[in-house]
């Protein structure tokens, strides 16, 4: 699909035929009514999306250029408004990935597998950077991203892992070397550190475990023989990570420095959302299939609380105080994505989007 940006004020307007008297009126579509890819702003009062058209065009037709756009909201889910200068009807670019709403006056989204854009609400998008991968890692201080060789359509995606400065998009490092696959990068609070998974590159099924250096490539050593994913707490020095229990998966965490391992989640592990901001939870999907409930473990007592069932590619994301999350789910038998706020106490979800 065409990666060309093409942002333009849209507004759609059809006419529509009422009964029999054929007064005609108009039906206006707004990009803003599918919500997907929800994040919170740094303070928590607002949420930025990737808006589609709802319900879609009859007849097909092309995917990017179906009515869509960078939205806005406020935490409850009113006030929805696309974001200036992304508006689109046309040729529009891919969907994105990943988006992060990093500073008050700053949010990113990745293209899958490509560039990294960059907009203060009201201004035109610009381009920070571009990367070979489907997801970038970002540190606690907000300063640094890192991203891996894991492109599309990628086999053996072998590369090191990039650190880029997020002020300026410009490489701080290389890390872990040409010869291997260098994946799933996490950076450390303060971003001098990374750590990542470390596979061959041939396609043979073997792990090399888990790997930590310093940003600018420096220091590269083994942590963990088995391990993927990682992910470093935004607080301290401990990482999480999974591995194969039996015929699932578990949660499980470390220190940095290396030493055992401690599982968190025994088994039936199916995606790991992170860790919340104060660093006492880990948010993750635990099910089997396609059924899964979205679920919170406590960093120190490995208590779980399942807090709310997610079908069909989930998503969710802390707020920044670490009370609740933001739950993204396609809704059983339809397109929709319903968005819901869970606290992380157990209290009831509040839905707060659902194409209606």
């Amino acid at each position: 699909m065409s990666r060309r940006l093409l942002f333009a004020a849209v507004v759609l307007l059809l006419p529509v035929v009422a009964g029999t008297s054929h007064a005609a009126t108009t039906t206006t579509y707004s990009p803003c009514q599918q919500v997907i890819l929800p994040t919170w702003s740094p303070d928590g009062t607002q949420i930025v999306y990737y808006g589609r058209r709802w319900p879609t065009p009859t007849g097909g037709g092309n995917p990017n250029s179906i009515l869509q756009a960078y939205c806005t909201m406020d935490a409850d889910g009113t006030n929805i408004q696309p974001l200036a200068h992304t508006v689109c009807n046309v040729n529009c670019q891919d969907p994105p990935s990943q988006i992060e709403w990093v500073k008050a006056d700053e949010i990113l989204w990745l293209v899958d597998g490509g560039p990294i854009y960059r907009t203060t609400p009201g201004s035109e998008p610009t381009l920070l950077t571009t990367i070979n991968d489907t997801s970038f890692a970002i540190n606690a201080a907000k300063t640094r991203i890192a991203s891996g060789p894991n492109f599309p359509g990628c086999v053996t995606c072998s590369g090191p892992v990039r650190v880029t400065s997020l002020a300026t998009g410009r490489r701080v490092g290389f890390v872990g070397g040409s010869k291997f696959d260098n994946m799933w990068p996490s950076l450390s609070p303060d971003g001098t550190r990374v750590v990542f998974e470390r596979d061959p590159a041939t396609d043979t099924g073997q792990a090399l475990g888990l790997w930590t250096a310093h940003a600018n490539g420096t220091d590269v050593r083994q942590i963990a023989r088995v391990g993927f994913q990682p992910l470093w707490s935004p607080v301290n020095n401990r990482i999480a990570y999974v591995r194969w229990a039996g015929s699932s998966v578990a949660l499980r965490v470390k220190w940095a420095a290396g030493g055992r391992g401690r599982t968190l989640v025994a088994k039936n592990v199916l995606t790991v959302f992170g860790w919340s901001p104060d660093g006492k939870y880990i948010a993750f999907e635990s099910g089997t299939g396609t059924l899964g409930t979205l679920s919170v473990v406590d960093v120190v007592t490995g208590q779980v609380r399942h807090l709310l069932p997610m079908k069909y590619g989930p998503t969710a994301e802390w707020s920044p105080d670490s009370q609740e999350l933001l739950a993204n789910y396609n809704a059983p038998k339809t397109k929709c994505w319903w968005t819901y706020r869970v606290p992380v106490n157990g209290a009831p979800a509040t839905k707060i989007s659902s194409c209606s």
